[in-house]
């Protein structure tokens, strides 16, 4: 059944990523109608301390910085620390070859963690399921959310970018609509490899605000074709000369939180002074060719650190990273 229910997204992935993706809203806006008549089970009052208005800035400026501070920062870099990385910055450059940080740090210029290494620490689940946040999602994506993909990874400092899918300007494509929660655990200044992103240039409608004003000589981008042509060097130099004054590097101290539709123009900017050592968690409207089952399959939940109690909404949310009902490995 796995092996189908693979395919199955596969091949929704395929059909999405045939259409530009400044049309996939008006998809997702249907897939959202649908859902919110069968998951009334789901749903749940705000939370007291809800974040009323961040989620319309969300829409607006395709970021937000989350008021929640991350609590046990120290005890999440000891874990971390002892976990094995690999090269690259996700599961895809994993080149089966694990390394210890130390080792990584001599010989990459960036290093990711498993998803079972981000799952199994501390607290980490909790946090991405903290109940405001949650409802800050479901008020963004329109319905109640999956989590589908974890990741957490080293930008070490180098004199220039490496990874084009990464520390070049470019779009993520993993779903019809789908927001990314960013963690950073260093202090993150702006020589310390901040998250770069291009308010507004999530929609084609903000691109042309955001291309307002450069006379037409002076422009080399075909607006639509940048919501297809989106990767490579080339692509993010012309992403720098037209955007270099409206784009928003992410900065602060560890523990900071952000919400980025990563559909919109972002970069992880090369370290300078400082390695960096990001977090994060992608929240959609269910299974892709990026969710983290892909690369190992839920987790029974005895092997998670986590106080969740199971709820519907738990298990729904969670359901391609961990397995509630799940008696052994």
């Amino acid at each position: 059944m796995t092996v189908y229910t693979d395919l199955t997204a596969r091949a929704l992935t395929v059909i999405r990523r045939s259409l530009p993706k400044h049309q996939w809203d008006q998809f997702a806006e249907k897939i959202v109608r649908d859902r919110q008549g069968i998951e009334g089970h789901l749903r749940e009052e705000s939370p007291p301390g809800h974040f009323d208005g961040l989620a319309a800035n969300l829409r607006d400026r395709s970021h937000v910085q989350v008021p929640i501070t991350l609590s046990n920062v120290d005890e999440l870099r000891r874990y971390f620390d002892d976990q094995p990385v690999h090269k690259g910055a996700n599961a895809l450059s994993f080149d089966g070859r694990a390394k210890s940080l130390a080792a990584a740090r001599q010989d990459f210029p960036l290093a990711a963690y498993s998803a079972e290494s981000v799952i199994r620490a501390p607290g980490l689940i909790d946090t991405m399921n903290d109940p405001r946040l949650l409802h800050l999602i479901e008020s963004y994506l329109g319905c109640v959310p999956t989590l589908y993909s974890v990741n957490a990874w080293w930008s070490f400092v180098a004199p220039r970018p490496e990874m084009t899918n990464v520390q070049y300007f470019h779009r993520d494509t993993d779903d019809w609509r789908f927001v990314t929660l960013f963690i950073y655990l260093t202090d993150v200044a702006v020589d310390g490899g901040p998250h770069e992103v291009v308010p507004e240039s999530h929609s084609l409608e903000g691109m042309k605000k955001l291309i307002k004003g450069i006379p037409f000589w002076r422009s080399k981008m075909d607006l639509e074709r940048s919501f297809v042509d989106d990767m490579g060097e080339d692509f993010s130099l012309a992403c720098e000369q037209h955007f270099k004054n409206a784009a928003v590097q992410l900065t602060g101290p560890a523990g900071s939180m952000f919400l980025v539709n990563t559909l919109a123009l972002h970069r992880g900017i090369v370290p300078t002074r400082t390695d960096r050592l990001v977090i994060w968690a992608r929240y959609g409207l269910g299974p892709n060719t990026n969710s983290a089952d892909l690369e190992r399959g839920p987790l029974g939940i005895r092997f998670v650190p986590t106080h969740l109690r199971g709820t519907p909404r738990d298990q729904y949310v969670n359901r391609l990273l961990m397995e509630f009902d799940r008696k052994s490995q």
